[in-house]
């Protein structure tokens, strides 16, 4: 399947490298990159990978997670496609990624 990503996963996906290569030098940028790379390569060939982490109740649109260290990759199959929606960090506020997902959900 064809792999689509939002603006907010590609900016998130940077923001997350640029960050690690601040805190923690390029050695564990890369790694994260690669990590988070080899991830959405799973996803494109096994889409069911991740587990559902949201439905939106309107849409029905369902999203999935695919978990990698401290990140997720969430992404949702839409028309054939595998769309990564967002580079998520577990350690922020589920509720906050929830109300991006309903945004993306009736944008889809």
């Amino acid at each position: 399947m064809r792999i689509r990503w939002s603006k907010r996963a590609a900016v998130e996906f940077a923001d997350t490298a640029a960050y690690v290569a601040d805190e923690f030098g390029v050695q564990a940028a890369v790694k994260i990159r690669n990590t988070i790379n080899e991830a959405v390569g799973s996803i494109s060939q096994f889409p069911d990978i991740g587990k559902v982490s949201f439905t939106d109740e309107e849409t029905g649109v369902e999203f999935r997670e695919l978990t990698c260290r401290l990140n997720s990759v969430i992404y949702t199959v839409f028309k054939e496609e595998i769309y990564i929606v967002s580079i998520w960090c577990n350690r922020q506020d589920r509720a906050a990624l929830h109300a991006a997902l309903r945004d993306e959900a009736h944008e889809l």
